[in-house]
């Protein structure tokens, strides 16, 4: 035997496409890594410079926006974005948005017009370059392994959000590992509560085919965000936390259903 496939062996080409596909994924994936890093430190160091000539953080915002939508180029991420109008650039907002991807990070940074912070995990601002940019420009370090210090931590960015800053946070308090809505964690609702800020809830529908957990290949992928009208937060107290998280998540639950049956009727059309 030669150890040659013979002619009626079907299973060779499949089985050869599919070992193509996998060497075609690693090296995207790998050309994309590079990228990351190249990027993070070219825009990390501008922004980190740009304190000296921008102190009011204008030009490192333009650092994060463009950071993140070169990353999206790169990596193939195409995002569509439906109901920008609900963000007001005349007031403050509070943005919550579902968390399916490392990814959803570039791609709020890239669709929200506004300029505005995050509320992180505290391992965020370790990362170097991005860490930095972080810290300099007042992103709140939310250490959840330390129940005084993430208490400290929401006090600090309910001040920020009195004093007119605007957040992002991820109600579920970290990333989802199956892409479904996770329950909603009660301390972020506090900072809502205790500012009285109406909430823009945000969906986002994609971003998790893009970078799996427990994997480092990176896919390209059309990601849809749906931005929901705000919600008051000024009628609710301590007592009805429990009445805020339910609110929200009804909210992004119906902007999920309103993504969904956008692309099927997208589906349905290319097949008429």
């Amino acid at each position: 035997s030669t150890g040659r496939c013979a002619p009626g062996d079907r299973t060779f080409g499949p089985r050869r496409n599919l070992i193509m596909k996998d060497i075609l994924a690693i090296l995207n994936s790998l050309a994309c890594w590079i990228f990351i890093l190249l990027d993070t430190v070219f825009w990390g160091t501008v922004s980190i410079t740009s304190i000296i000539y921008s102190p009011g953080g204008r030009m490192a915002h333009f650092c994060m926006r463009a950071w993140s939508k070169s990353i999206l180029f790169v990596c193939r991420i195409r995002v569509r974005t439906e109901g920008i109008g609900n963000i007001d650039p005349g007031r403050v907002q509070i943005f919550a948005s579902n968390h399916s991807s490392h990814f959803d990070i570039f791609i709020l940074n890239s669709v929200i017009p506004v300029k505005f912070g995050w509320v992180a995990k505290a391992v965020l601002f370790k990362i170097p370059f991005m860490g930095w940019h972080m810290k300099l420009n007042g992103y709140i370090s939310v250490d959840r392994g330390n129940r005084e210090k993430a208490i400290n931590s929401m006090n600090e960015a309910a001040e920020k959000v009195k004093q007119g800053r605007r957040i992002m946070i991820f109600p579920e308090g970290t990333r989802s590992r199956t892409g479904e809505l996770q329950q909603f964690k009660k301390g972020l609702f506090h900072l809502c509560v205790q500012t009285g800020v109406p909430i823009v809830p945000i969906y986002i529908k994609g971003s998790y085919n893009i970078l799996k957990p427990d994997t480092p290949l990176i896919y390209p992928s059309n990601v849809i965000v749906k931005i929901g009208k705000e919600m008051p937060t000024a009628g609710y107290s301590v007592e009805r936390l429990d009445d805020l998280m339910n609110d929200l998540r009804a909210r992004i639950v119906l902007l999920q259903e309103e993504v969904d049956g956008m692309t099927e009727s997208a589906a349905q059309r290319r097949l008429a």
